[in-house]
């Protein structure tokens, strides 16, 4: 894991997953993103995804050794923020999301 304000990028030792395995990695990194993205208070923990929105390109493929999710936020108010991510498996786009978090819902 690595963070920076607004940043968030994991990886993993790529496996066969089903779709919903790689959104709950994207969304993962993607609330990690957004927590950075708030004023602390506390409540950055609490960051819950509001809605989803994903974009298969492609199966992950079997000889990769690598996935590797990076988030990034394009948009917040503080409270609320907008996120889009990809997952790479070695380098290549496998996936996007855009995600909109909150704080507490």
């Amino acid at each position: 894991m690595r963070f920076a304000a607004g940043v968030a990028v994991y990886e993993m030792v790529a496996r066969p997953v089903s779709n919903s395995e790689l959104v709950a990695f994207a969304e993962t990194a993607m609330n990690a993103a957004a927590a950075t993205a708030v004023p602390d208070q506390g409540a950055s923990t609490e960051m819950k995804t509001r809605d989803l929105c994903a974009h298969f390109r492609s199966g992950v493929p079997a000889d990769a050794a690598t996935l590797r999710t990076e988030a990034i936020v394009v948009r917040s108010d503080g409270r609320s923020v907008s996120i889009e991510a990809d997952i790479l498996a070695d380098g290549v786009r496998v996936a996007s999301f855009e995600a909109n978090s909150n704080i507490g819902l």
